[in-house]
């Protein structure tokens, strides 16, 4: 089987009771391979620390105390012995390995510590040589330099260290601590181990699936809702939990969902608007046509004039669709030069006036002129539709003023009107495409004006309110030199 027909909860399970024998067997090697190497290791550091302080106190006057009670806290037996080898301080210890009589012995490891930079540590075998009083063990350098067998079950690690005084007086100290066997211990934790390991696996195995059980099933069930969705349900809801990624991804879903929810119905109501608005000017120029055709004196002007007019309407119809389209999906050829959009703006502004003949106040306002770095294509389209449609949804008898503002680093149009306004729950989404307002259309026109002016670089916006008027408005940059 592959491993992408592997359910997402044996997956987890597996990487989970993965873990959990991974733990386990650094626990088994821990014990089996490194116990005895952590523990001489362990002891090292532990003798290299009290040779510090001790070099660290060898002027103080308390020293003796301070040697004595480093070694019965550790026990452990201490030596300080001058370079003649006389022993000036010994604090030894029955549990712990002596040197007794013989500090001759200890002298060759002055030797050794100067050898290794001051400092000498090892780990010798016990020697076999007794005291007199036969309770502790003679060690004598000439029994253990080098491999000497193991006699009595046990080692002891041994660190040598050179100290200078203030007065520059010089002294060996020795440290001995006797190092016990630890294949007993060692029994004891293998037996506890085991008997861990087995209910770590258990319990490991039963978390393993209950925790993946815990993170799948939301996901699968998210799944689910994915499969359903792509069938074309948009109605369907996506419910997460378990983790804060899972519900942000449900959430993300969800207004996936709603949009296409929203896109599927403009889609439709796309439809029938296109399919209304294609159908009356065809209609018209249809029945026009025929009746130019059958009617003697019908062909005259004015009815020709009528088709020109619907055929006119059909093809901005088409160029908005074709426009979008290509705004949208980036195939329209993005042309960004230098202009004047204060003159820009006065034309259409001009045209406007010219074509309503008087019957709708219409004036533009500006301080100075102002330089954009845009496409001239895309900004005219979109302040000649923002004029357009407040001449043609804003009602009759309305005046629209066009106003420019300049701020540090923008430029606005604004197009403001006196008409009848915007319902506050058409406000949202009226900038997406198949969005219609009063008066029809195929609601195109915002459309292409957000689509262009945030290629431009620019922002768009609206303010309205009902029975009072409504300001739509564009902001570029200014090109500055």
């Amino acid at each position: 089987m592959t491993s992408d027909k592997v359910s997402i909860r044996w997956k987890l399970c597996a990487y989970f009771i993965g873990f959990a024998v991974s733990l386990l067997l650094i626990l088994w090697l821990m014990q089996t391979v490194l116990l005895d190497s952590i523990y001489a290791l362990y002891t090292k550091k532990t003798m290299e620390s009290h040779s510090e302080t001790i070099a660290e106190n060898i002027d103080n006057p308390e020293l003796n105390s301070l040697l004595i009670s480093i070694s019965q806290e550790n026990e452990i037996s201490v030596y300080l012995l001058s370079d003649n080898g006389t022993i000036k301080s010994a604090t030894e210890r029955s549990t712990s390995v002596r040197f007794g009589k013989a500090p001759e012995g200890m002298l060759e490891y002055w030797k050794l510590a100067l050898e290794n930079g001051g400092t000498y540590v090892t780990e010798v075998e016990s020697s076999g040589v007794f005291t007199d009083s036969g309770d502790a063990l003679i060690y004598d350098p000439s029994h253990f330099v080098g491999n000497v067998p193991k006699q009595n079950g046990y080692s002891s690690m041994i660190v040598a260290k050179e100290i200078i005084s203030g007065s520059d007086e010089r002294s060996l100290l020795v440290i001995v601590s006797r190092m016990e066997p630890i294949s007993s211990v060692s029994e004891v934790l293998t037996i506890i181990l085991s008997i861990a390991s087995v209910f770590a696996f258990a319990i490991g195995t039963v978390f393993a699936y209950a925790a993946s059980k815990g993170l799948s099933s939301p996901i699968r069930k998210l799944s689910d809702s994915a499969k359903q969705l792509a069938t074309g349900d948009y109605e369907v809801v996506f419910e997460g939990g378990g983790c804060s990624e899972i519900a942000q991804l449900s959430n993300t879903l969800n207004n996936s969902a709603q949009k296409l929810r929203k896109t599927d119905k403009l889609r439709k109501e796309l439809l029938a608007n296109v399919s209304h608005d294609l159908r009356t000017p065809l209609t018209m120029i249809g029945g026009y046509g025929e009746m130019m055709r059958d009617i003697p004196g019908e062909n005259n002007s004015e009815n020709i004039q009528i088709i020109i007019d619907e055929t006119k309407r059909l093809t901005k119809l088409v160029n908005d669709a074709l426009d979008l389209s290509k705004l949208q999906s980036g195939t329209f050829n993005f042309i960004p030069v230098i202009f004047c959009i204060t003159d820009e703006t006065s034309d259409i502004v001009t045209q406007f006036e010219k074509l309503s003949a008087g019957k709708t106040d219409i004036r533009f306002e500006s301080d100075c002129d102002v330089l954009v770095n845009a496409d001239e294509v895309l900004v005219s389209e979109a302040i000649y539709n923002l004029i357009n449609n407040a001449v043609n949804h804003g009602g009759e008898n309305i005046s629209i003023t066009v106003r420019q503002t300049v701020s540090e680093n923008n430029v606005r149009i604004s197009v403001a009107d006196n008409g009848r306004g915007i319902p506050p729950e058409m406000l949202d989404g009226i900038w997406e495409r198949y969005q219609k307002g009063f008066g029809g259309g195929a609601g195109l026109g915002l459309a292409i004006v957000s689509t262009g002016i945030k290629m431009c670089g620019g922002s768009c916006g609206v303010k309205s309110e009902l029975g009072k008027g409504s300001e739509f408005w564009i902001e570029l940059p200014v090109y500055k030199d």
